[in-house]
């Protein structure tokens, strides 16, 4: 089977089915970051790839990573994400999310 890039409604899919596994207190602290997913660039070692925001605040986000299947966090610069750091879990991506919002990088 080859791969084909993830689709919007791929992404809500995986969403859905992760919010129905949480505890409902846990998935609202992260409820007021969450976003309608949406295509975007993000720079990674000097290549641009596409990678889908899940979440954000302020500067930085939360994005999915159709490649890994992963999420991970990036700052928003202009529309590029920059600094991508890896999680894998959603949950620990918005608790990074958190953390930038609290320390302001």
């Amino acid at each position: 089977m080859s791969w084909a890039p993830s689709t919007k409604e791929e992404v809500v899919e995986i969403l859905v089915e992760l919010k129905r596994g949480l505890d409902p207190v846990v998935w609202s602290e992260f409820d007021q970051y969450m976003v309608e997913p949406k295509p975007c660039k993000i720079d990674r070692f000097g290549n641009r790839e596409t990678a889908y925001v899940v979440a954000c605040d302020a500067e930085w986000v939360v994005y999915f990573d159709d490649i890994e299947e992963t999420f991970g966090t990036a700052k928003n610069a202009d529309g590029l994400l920059h600094e991508p750091a890896d999680y894998g879990d959603l949950v620990v991506a918005l608790r990074e999310l958190k953390k930038h919002r609290s320390t302001g990088k």
